[in-house]
């Protein structure tokens, strides 16, 4: 037979009740009878009946995640510490990949709520332009919150990278090491990562005095082989190009192959700076310098801003959470 918390109740000497309300960290139970309870619940080998829990709260114990890709450094990483803070509070994790498919979000979201999940955290496709399915979500009440690829088109609880000082830093330390004209490649304008990223970049510019050329800020959608050719291009067209700034690591990794494929030295000829600080930035010959910007935190307090929601604790209706980042300088920019 499975144990019941009127079974741990009994061997401990008090109510069901306060079993419960230990078993869930309510205030007015103390530390001590918390932690009793705790130890009694692990020798019986007891577990949660969620399907009695869920009938009585009505709440499904699930949130559901929506992600562009599983397989990506970043949202591997993020997922971790979403599971994290899931695997703590006893909910259970609904996995959803977009990839890169706006249609597929609004597929895959219309079902986690048809599911009855006590909340979501969503991470943009990044041609995800249609507003309504996340409307949809923000109308039905059902807690929200959107992380690193968030849109400022929604007045919801948002966790997002330091992508405004983290730009900010990367073409400064380019500016400081000797870099005149400076390259962007950038991302998805839907995203307001991408906006932050090139933002950061237009201003480091502005701080030290130097003019901002639209003609180099070139948009990749992310992709690697749309930033090869739009560097070649740049190159041809202007070769005293001597800085790279892009707007994640796949482009910056691509940027030192174009380059090396040209026969231009990296980084005495051109330096380059991506963001993110995958691992893929030290495989890489030289070793791309990049933003650090700590996915398992930001997944972590996604996962953290939902349940708080979800357990009322969060009272305002939108909030906006900045998860510092900062410059890991390696050989791809540091010039001798």
């Amino acid at each position: 037979m499975s144990v019941t918390i009127k079974d741990i109740a009994l061997a401990l000497g008090i109510s069901p009740s306060t079993v419960s309300r230990a078993l869930n960290g309510h205030p007015d139970i103390s530390e001590e009878t918390r932690k009793s309870v705790k130890d009694v619940a692990k020798k019986m080998n007891y577990h949660v009946n969620q399907m009695a829990s869920s009938l009585r709260t009505k709440k499904s114990f699930s949130i559901g995640v929506v992600v562009p890709k599983i397989a990506s450094h970043f949202f591997s990483s993020a997922l971790s510490g979403i599971q994290e803070v899931a695997v703590s509070n006893n909910y259970q994790v609904l996995i959803c990949q977009t990839n890169e498919s706006p249609t597929l979000e609004k597929k895959y979201i219309s079902s986690l709520l048809s599911a009855k999940v006590d909340g979501l955290l969503i991470s943009l496709a990044k041609g995800s332009k249609n507003i309504k399915h996340i409307q949809r979500v923000i109308e039905h009440n059902v807690p929200l919150v959107l992380f690193d690829r968030t849109s400022d088109s929604f007045n919801v609880h948002k966790i997002e990278a330091e992508d405004f000082k983290g730009a900010h830093r990367a073409v400064t330390h380019l500016i400081d090491s000797g870099c005149k004209r400076i390259v962007h490649l950038s991302g998805p304008d839907t995203l307001a990562a991408s906006l932050n990223r090139m933002r950061g970049y237009k201003e480091a510019l502005k701080n030290k005095g130097m003019e901002v050329d639209d003609e180099l800020i070139v948009p990749c959608d992310f992709d690697p082989e749309t930033g090869r050719k739009a560097l070649k291009r740049l190159l041809d067209k202007y070769p005293d190009i001597d800085g790279i700034f892009t707007v994640n690591d796949e482009l910056g990794v691509e940027s030192i192959l174009t380059l090396k494929s040209m026969g231009i030295k990296v980084p005495d000829q051109v330096s380059v700076v991506g963001f993110g600080d995958f691992p893929i930035c030290r495989i890489v010959d030289p070793q791309l310098s990049s933003v650090s910007h700590h996915p398992d935190r930001i997944g972590f307090e996604a996962a953290k801003c939902l349940l708080d929601q979800i357990k009322n604790k969060h009272k305002e209706s939108s909030s906006r959470r900045v998860v510092p980042s900062e410059l890991v300088v390696r050989a791809s920019s540091v010039r001798n």
